[in-house]
């Protein structure tokens, strides 16, 4: 994998498509890495160069004991600038939206357009925690299988039957998993997080994507974001939850590719 210093860490990240097509930035989400959006980023890359980055304290990244949702936006400005580019399109995940959100409002003129699936504005914790905590459910204690069957309810679409669920979680399955000292790092980057003061300073033109039967970033928390930002345009699936990325990642690389190319 290439990397990329910055002065948060290294970074590392995977590269899809021509590099002389529009390059496209593409966060994973919450304990991912890039190789969770590789399908996706695959199919982008028809249109655009992908570049799909570890986000800090995840993947082969850097990860340090401490860092912070504005680093991780300053970061991702930093790639972009590092890769040589003045800007670029910023897709982002469920967290990864959350990085994305906070990149385009640090430095607006760096982001050509944004996408945000699956987001929120604001939260006390990550929305695996905050669900977990409702269900009286201590994820450190999991396997990642089990943590997924605890979270079922939450990220499948009910119009997602179990056989497909099984096939598509193969494509969530990260390079490095965190040991639960990172994890809980991670957790503290998110802690108390509120997008909503800096929403209005963003100027990309941008689309919020949510699922229907979203359990954990339900479609008022989508429209919150798309209210906060002058323009934007919100849009339901009703066929996804939260995995929405795998449930109708044709539709999702569809919109995605005519909205930053109109």
């Amino acid at each position: 994998m290439p990397e990329i210093d910055t002065r948060f860490g290294t970074i590392h990240y995977e590269e899809f498509g021509d590099r002389q097509l529009p390059p496209l930035v593409l966060v994973h989400g919450l304990m991912g890495d890039g190789s969770t959006v590789a399908l996706l980023a695959q199919g982008l890359s028809a249109a655009f160069h992908v570049i799909a980055p570890d986000a800090l304290g995840h993947g082969e990244s850097a990860r340090p004991e401490g860092f912070t949702l504005q680093d991780q936006g300053a970061m991702l400005g930093e790639l972009i600038a590092g890769l040589g580019y003045a800007s670029a399109n910023l897709v982002g995940i469920s967290m990864g939206s959350y990085l994305a959100a906070q990149a385009a409002v640090l430095a607006p003129d760096r982001i050509a357009g944004l996408v945000l699936v699956v987001s929120k504005a604001h939260g006390q914790t990550s929305s695996v925690a905050a669900y977990a905590a409702r269900r009286g459910v201590d994820l450190s204690t999991l396997s990642p299988e089990e943590t997924m069957a605890v979270m079922a309810d939450a990220v499948w679409s009910p119009h997602t039957p179990p056989e497909r669920r099984e096939t598509l979680l193969t494509a969530t399955t990260v390079r490095t998993p965190l040991n639960p000292e990172e994890q809980a790092a991670v957790e503290r980057s998110l802690a108390n997080f509120d997008l909503r003061p800096g929403l209005p300073s963003i100027t990309a033109p941008t689309l919020v994507i949510s699922g229907a039967s979203d359990g954990l970033n339900p479609p008022e928390a989508g429209r919150e974001v798309a209210d906060g930002i002058p323009g934007a345009r919100f849009v339901v699936y009703e066929n996804s939850g939260h995995m929405l990325p795998y449930e109708e990642q044709d539709r999702l690389v569809e919109d995605i590719t005519a909205f930053l190319t109109a």
